[in-house]
């Protein structure tokens, strides 16, 4: 009886992880859209001076290149947690890139067009279709932002941000590097450039949240069926583990006696 319940909750869950992946995925309608993520990034000289801070018990020094306000649909993220992540953990300072885009792509959907995709390496984001776009795809309207930040608060907004999000960022982008280290990592400063005359590499903001607001959350009770169903998977093969371990004991004390 228990091992027929067991077989039925796996199978449920297995049913709802797999629905729940892709629906995750879906980025939102364009009746949908935020009026805001029509509008241009801003960005203006800055008069913020050098500054530190402590993440992790590790001291980093920040150098604001501008100040930087910036509206977008999230279509790719990049996940610091998973396995094959080589360079970003838990205690990455970088606490999570998002690709986004805004103005042009949304206005004419080519964000939702069937062709295109956006996928996020370990410091790139992708785009790339096949065949023909029904609408024109505007690559200056799309970036890779690189979120760190001190404020414990925003930190955790921030890891909360997921693919189909539409979120407004603004602080300044910045160059910064670990104390001790000479190396500095460096912001782009243009949604113009590319990998040859960025003085980052492409699109590739690294920015220092200041405020942070999630405009609108996409699909949540997705997310939290994605999140859960995992983790009850576990926990019954943990709890059909012990049962077994259990059975095996009372079968062999049957047994003895």
């Amino acid at each position: 009886m228990i091992s027929k319940i067991f077989k039925s909750l796996y199978f449920l869950l297995i049913i709802l992880f797999v629905i729940s992946f892709f629906q995750i995925k879906k980025l939102p309608e364009k009746i949908n859209i935020n009026p805001s993520l029509l509008n241009e990034p801003i960005q203006v000289d800055t008069v913020r001076e050098d500054f530190n801070f402590i993440y992790r018990d590790k001291k980093y020094n920040v150098k604001p290149m501008a100040d930087y306000e910036l509206w977008g649909l999230v279509v790719t993220v990049n996940n610091i947690n998973t396995w094959y992540n080589y360079y970003h953990d838990e205690n990455t300072v970088n606490l999570k890139d998002v690709c986004v885009v805004w103005g042009p792509n949304i206005a004419n959907e080519a964000y939702r067009d069937e062709n295109i995709s956006f996928k996020s390496g370990e410091w790139t984001c992708y785009t790339k279709w096949s065949g023909r776009l029904q609408k024109k795809f505007y690559s200056n309207k799309l970036s890779n932002n690189h979120l760190l930040t001190a404020n414990e608060k925003i930190q955790e907004i921030i890891k909360d941000v997921h693919i189909g999000d539409q979120i407004h960022l603004k602080g300044s982008l910045v160059d910064y590097t670990e104390a001790g280290i000479a190396w500095y990592r460096k912001t782009s400063l243009s949604r113009e450039d590319s990998n040859q005359t960025s003085r980052s590499g492409g699109a590739c903001e690294v920015f220092y949240i200041d405020e942070i607001d999630i405009l609108s959350a996409n699909q949540p009770f997705w997310h939290l069926t994605h999140y859960w169903s995992k983790r009850i998977f576990l926990i019954l093969i943990i709890l059909n583990f012990l049962f077994f371990i259990a059975s095996l004991f009372i079968e062999r004390k049957r047994i003895n006696y």
